[in-house]
């Protein structure tokens, strides 16, 4: 099947756009992450309890990422995308008047659906669509640090507020209510701006025909694993907030502008790994990230429990948020390295969203667990250690992409070569023989 893909510099306007929605419509479901002692107060429950909020979230979202994938090669971005943020943030002013705890879980449960049946996989194909073949590292190495440049403003406004608003109840209530009316904002945005390129191989109706298709690719599992092993670490980062206030005895502003810090690494990396995975690879990128988040985590261990190591755990808190948003910026520009076609790709996403998140709601519930059965120290130590043991998992399956994809990664390198020297990359496609790149799939 032909297909033309308009340059990632013509689609700007898309991604910014899409940089927009993908910021706000997450706020207020991660809130625990900068207002976890806060949330816990105002809804009077514990760790357990905050984290069977995260536990309802993820097991919605996890039955509603393979649909959601079905949907995305269905219907259009637009119409989808727009949805997601309305219903998301008509949640968001519920959640401000601080209902009972049996409402919270049954609240995260509803955003599950809107964010993960309505607008993930939609999010993850249209940024596919947005950017040529040799620019599918930037893509989504962009989208990741817009997503970090517009959170970190985000939150560090709302920081700023409930922290002159006296943090208290009406001060974070406040906090919600404006992202809730965000989220509004960019849904209506969205319906009537967001445009792209028309495909008709969305309107296919062999659905049994990709389900199967998707389920059979090797490939598709080994990219479920790389992200399952990232995201067990994405979501384990939501405890540096507690650890730096229950363990080193830090106010509760400093623990949220610790969790603010990942929104101002983020741009930078995930920028520059965009750019590097289009230049030497995307796993090849990935592989060096694990390595470094597996030393971050291994000198969290080291800290743990040493009042005095509070710089320490600043440091060791930024490799972690630096190696976790290099490997983020560019998982799924691996559907490009294994020859995922478009057509399906919505399809193959929802698989891989729908066991590769699956952290979302193991993560709190173990998490929240230990913390609850081990109190102070040693509960974290036992979390970043089962956390470090993934990190590894997922360098090996890494290194072992690296090695059944080489001769399709070899082919990309090398019509990136020939678009910037022609002659170079014509000579290097040339030893690829019949085996090369074809762009049009």
């Amino acid at each position: 099947m032909g297909e033309s893909r308009v340059s990632l510099w013509r689609s700007r306007g898309m991604l910014l756009l899409l940089v927009a929605g993908n910021t706000v419509i997450y706020m207020m479901i991660y809130l625990r992450g900068t207002y976890y002692i806060p949330l816990m107060e105002e809804l009077q429950i514990n760790n357990t309890q905050l984290g069977m909020m995260g536990v309802a979230y993820g097991v919605a979202a996890a039955l509603c990422y393979f649909p959601g994938g079905w949907l995305a090669d269905r219907l259009s971005a637009r119409k989808l995308l727009a949805l997601s943020y309305i219903l998301t943030g008509l949640g968001g002013f519920y959640y401000a008047t601080f209902p009972s705890y049996l409402m919270c879980v049954l609240l995260h449960a509803y955003w599950g659906v809107t964010t993960s049946l309505i607008f993930w996989a939609a999010s993850v194909k249209a940024t596919r669509q947005l950017a040529a073949v040799t620019e599918q590292g930037r893509a989504y190495g962009f989208l990741e640090a817009g997503h970090g440049i517009a959170a970190g403003i985000l939150l560090s406004v709302g920081l700023a507020f409930f922290a002159r608003l006296g943090s208290d109840s009406d001060a974070l209530s406040l906090v919600i209510t404006a992202y809730a009316l965000l989220c509004l904002l960019i849904g209506v945005i969205t319906w009537l701006f967001f445009k792209q390129e028309s495909h008709n191989d969305c309107c296919s109706s062999d659905v049994r025909g990709k389900i199967i298709k998707v389920v059979k690719m090797p490939k598709v599992w080994l990219i479920t694993l790389i992200i399952f092993c990232t995201h067990w670490a994405v979501c384990t980062t939501q405890y540096l907030v507690p650890f730096s206030t229950q363990v080193f005895g830090a106010s509760v502003i400093f623990g949220a502008a610790l969790s603010i810090m990942k929104d101002y690494v983020r741009p930078i990396v995930a920028a520059v790994a965009g750019i590097a995975g289009d230049r030497i690879g995307s796993s090849k990128v990935i592989s060096f990230g694990f390595l470094l988040l597996l030393a971050g985590f291994v000198s969290l261990l080291v800290v743990a429990g040493r009042i005095n190591l509070l710089l320490l755990l600043i440091i060791n808190s930024g490799i972690v948020y630096l190696a976790m948003y290099m490997i983020r910026a560019l998982y799924y520009s691996l559907l490009e390295e294994g020859d995922i076609p478009l057509a399906i790709s919505g399809t193959a996403v929802g698989l891989i969203a729908t066991f590769g998140y699956i952290p979302e709601f193991f993560v709190p519930m173990v998490g929240g667990r230990l913390l609850d059965l081990f109190p102070g120290t040693a509960g974290y130590r036992y979390l970043f250690i089962l956390t470090a043991v993934l990190i590894i998992v997922g360098y090996f399956v890494t290194v072992y992409w690296m090695k059944i994809t080489r001769e399709k990664r070899m082919s990309m390198l090398a019509l990136r070569k020939k678009s910037v020297c022609p002659a170079a990359g014509q000579e290097l496609l040339d030893t690829q023989g019949a085996g090369g790149y074809n762009e049009s799939k």
